[in-house]
């Protein structure tokens, strides 16, 4: 930097602090919409990211049995009807359902050495033996001893042997794991059946070309979601529940226009001290380096604070507000650890959509001062 650049930048912080209170309230103004636009793009960013990569490790179709009264269980030998069909590589029999417990509804699932591996959990984590269990961070033990008791089809008491760790909270916060005879009987299965299958195709992006085949194949009716139908379900309910999100941008957009008006009542409100400048010397040039300078000076700290503030908001590993307030947990919500993959290009888009407007409107007010005649900026000034 040459010593007129930085005596310039001395100069503008002088300015600046010779009107802290206006200052501060810019910054402050672009703290705010800098953290609020950009929260919501990191966060539904984020939620779209790792439900994507937790969906990626599941099943490419889920074959259900319905009936005129509801869902129905399957048989085992089902599995073969699956496999008869062309493309269909593997199918797996699941067995899960939402009971009670005293304090809350969880989700109960039967996992053996297969599914432990399928789910890539940390290898800490061992399958339930008969009477054990594992449950999710938000899982609430009435019983100090670490006993569980589950309230479905039948009564069931378990002891919590494991917990699921925090950081996959987003997928097993409320689910506890169970030994597959322990969840059948809870869930009032027979030994030979299961809720659902979960089919992988050989053409992943051809899976719901199956579709037709697979109906045909089974002998009642049946209800089909492949990955994309799930991935859209989830994409529907955080659009649903973020709505309400969404319209702050409105007064985002126009909390900006009025800012930008501000800076430009207060660059016009700068007339005499331009021209006190101008007839000292300064050049026109001189005149909108240092108005620039001093926008530079008050909108970079201002929008990187923002742009960390929402990012700690939507990152922070101690954040929980998103469970409350856009996945519905009544109870303690979860400490979300979202993938923070894409970041940086919304980071860069945030800062262009904040700073273009506001440099536009410093620089245009600016223009004005630095072509205008001394005697004239000091009179309008005066």
């Amino acid at each position: 930097m040459t010593s007129n650049g930085l005596a310039r930048i001395l100069w503008a912080a002088r300015e600046l602090r010779a009107h802290p209170g206006s200052t501060l309230a810019v910054m402050a103004a672009l703290v705010l919409l800098t953290a609020l636009l950009a929260g919501g793009l990191l966060l539904s960013q984020a939620l779209t990211a790792t439900t994507a990569r937790l969906l990626d490790q599941g099943p490419d179709l889920v074959v259900r049995r319905v009936s005129p009264v509801g869902w129905q269980p399957v048989q085992v030998q089902d599995a073969a009807l699956a496999l008869a069909v062309p493309g269909i590589t593997a199918a797996r029999l699941r067995i899960w359902g939402t009971v009670k417990t005293p304090d809350q509804t969880v989700t109960v699932v039967a996992a053996d050495d297969a599914a432990m591996r399928r789910m890539a959990l940390p290898q800490t984590l061992h399958p339930p033996a008969p009477g054990e269990a594992i449950a999710g961070q938000g899982v609430i033990l009435s019983e100090t001893d670490g006993r569980l008791a589950l309230q479905g089809a039948t009564a069931l008491m378990t002891r919590v042997a494991q917990r699921f760790p925090s950081n996959s909270d987003l997928a097993t916060y409320d689910v506890v794991m169970l030994h597959p005879r322990d969840a059948r009987t809870l869930l009032g299965l027979a030994p030979v059946q299961a809720s659902d299958l979960a089919l992988s195709v050989f053409h992943p992006e051809e899976a719901a070309a199956l579709m037709p085949d697979l109906i045909r194949a089974f002998p009642w009716p049946v209800h089909i979601s492949t990955r994309l139908d799930t991935r859209k379900a989830y994409a529907a309910a955080f659009g649903r529940r973020g709505g309400l999100g969404s319209l702050l941008y409105l007064p985002a957009a126009l909390a900006l226009v009025l800012l930008a008006a501000a800076v430009i009542r207060q660059q016009m409100g700068d007339r005499a001290r331009m021209g006190l400048l101008k007839a000292l010397g300064w050049t026109g040039r001189d005149i909108l380096a240092l108005q620039m300078a001093k926008a530079l000076l008050v909108s970079l700290p201002a929008v990187a604070a923002g742009l960390v503030t929402a990012y700690g908001l939507v990152y922070g590993p101690t954040q929980s507000w998103v469970g409350r307030l856009l996945l519905g947990w009544q109870t303690t919500p979860p400490r979300l650890q979202l993938d923070a993959g894409y970041a940086a290009p919304i980071f860069l888009e945030v800062g262009g959509m904040l700073l273009v407007p506001f440099l536009a409107a410093v620089l245009a007010a600016s223009l004005g001062l630095a072509s205008s005649d001394p005697q004239d900026l000091l009179n309008r000034g005066g």
